[in-house]
């Protein structure tokens, strides 16, 4: 038997938990299909430049870091499941526009629809899951949900690499509708659950999110997590972008690093994200996270000028470092977002703390790429320095009122974090 079917076979036997995840993994898989050919397609199908086409994407991110926002105020009144359903629907017509794309005006139009409905569906589908799961497995569930989500972009980045071996635009059409396509097969998923709805009218607070942001902790290590929530645009800007004009190593690493990080991911979650629920060590993992952010760091900085065997031999360790760090501090994001979150407000305090991803993907591509153009070796330094820092002071107030609240909650045991 293969590692696949063995790590397949820990996963929740309960049907709902499993329709859920096999949605989140056909969102997943659609969304990879097109995503890493975006930019291509944008400049040779729709004959954008690339300084446009980030400038687009870069205002769409920016106009959808309030999407988490919108997305907690429905889910204090509606059904989770009509919000991810809303969700999948505008993301699936909103790909299907894509098609007919042909100026910078209409990709400007699409790329918020996009990108603000698949921010507004990230907090609704935590909370789904969290509904239709019971308490001692919660946590479990979001990391299985992220597992999926990565084996779906993995597979779905393998497929459309194959596209790329057909020329011209109908390739594209085809991914396009298959990406649509799999939004409509998650959504009939997610109308098979049963319903998640809000607290009664009187056992919360409907008018804004003043009690969030009157929690001082709770927003602290919110805007920390912007800090920590910079390993995607490592992954995803940084990495490929040094390889391409700073090292010797041959582009397709880029491609086997992806795929290997995406491996490491669901693989190890899971097992990451109970040993930190367990043991409630978040000070001692941030601790071996910001070790990790480090290493990767220098790793990528020496791997610039090195021969070629050594710099790939440096970019696998730098990859390595950088995936530790990333399932640490994506089981600490779930782990605090919901340890810390009255159960009256969970979906408001769920979505406060998920606009932490959506600021860090507007800025985090535009910071990364200005700091290693501008400073070189100088700048990984700078990201290790700000990288470190954040994840320490996130893991000391993270385990200072874990313990707080837990001495609330019984005055008579003592915890040390």
């Amino acid at each position: 038997m293969t590692v696949a079917p063995k790590w397949l076979a820990k996963a929740p036997r309960d049907p709902v938990q499993r329709r859920l995840l096999a949605a989140s993994f056909a969102d997943a898989l659609g969304t990879g299909l097109f995503l890493p050919l975006s930019v291509i397609y944008l400049t040779r199908i729709v004959g954008l430049s690339p300084a446009r086409a980030g400038l687009g994407l870069t205002i769409a991110g920016s106009v959808a870091i309030a999407a988490p926002a919108v997305s907690g105020a429905l889910l204090g009144r509606f059904d989770a499941r009509r919000i991810v359903l809303g969700c999948f629907a505008a993301s699936a017509l909103g790909f299907l526009a894509y098609i007919a794309v042909d100026s910078f005006a209409s990709f400007l139009g699409v790329a918020i629809v996009i990108q603000f409905a698949g921010r507004m569906e990230r907090p609704a589908t935590a909370v789904l899951a969290l509904g239709v799961t019971p308490g001692p497995r919660q946590i479990d569930a979001l990391a299985w949900q992220y597992s999926l989500r990565n084996l779906g972009y993995g597979v779905g980045g393998l497929l459309a690499a194959l596209a790329l071996l057909v020329h011209g635009k109908t390739p594209f059409t085809v991914l396009l509708a298959a990406n649509a396509a799999s939004y409509v097969a998650a959504g009939l998923l997610v109308l098979q659950l049963p319903a998640v709805r809000p607290p009664e009218r009187a056992e919360r607070d409907t008018t804004s999110y003043r009690e969030v942001l009157r929690d001082r902790a709770y927003v602290g290590l919110t805007l920390l997590n912007v800090i920590m929530a910079l390993h995607d645009s490592l992954l995803l800007v940084a990495m490929p972008l040094w390889i391409a004009t700073r090292t010797k190593a041959p582009l397709a690493l880029t491609g086997l690093l992806f795929a290997l990080n995406t491996v490491l991911v669901v693989l190890l979650q899971v097992r990451t994200t109970r040993t930190m629920a367990a043991g409630g060590g978040i000070a001692r993992s941030y601790r071996i996270a910001a070790v990790s952010f480090v290493l990767a760091c220098g790793a990528f900085a020496l791997a610039a000028g090195a021969p070629v065997f050594v710099a790939i031999m440096l970019l696998v360790v730098a990859l390595g470092a950088l995936t530790r760090a990333e399932l640490v501090t994506s089981a600490g994001e779930w782990f605090l977002s919901v340890e810390l979150a009255p159960a009256r407000l969970r979906e408001r305090y769920i979505s406060v703390y998920k606009t932490s991803m959506a600021v860090q993907q507007a800025l985090g591509p535009v910071l990364v790429t200005a700091v290693l153009v501008g400073w070189g070796r100088l700048g990984w330094l700078a990201l290790a320095s700000l990288l470190a820092a954040g994840t320490l002071a996130s893991g000391r107030l993270g385990a200072r009122e874990i313990a707080r609240r837990a001495r609330l909650t019984s005055p008579d045991l003592t915890l040390v974090p």
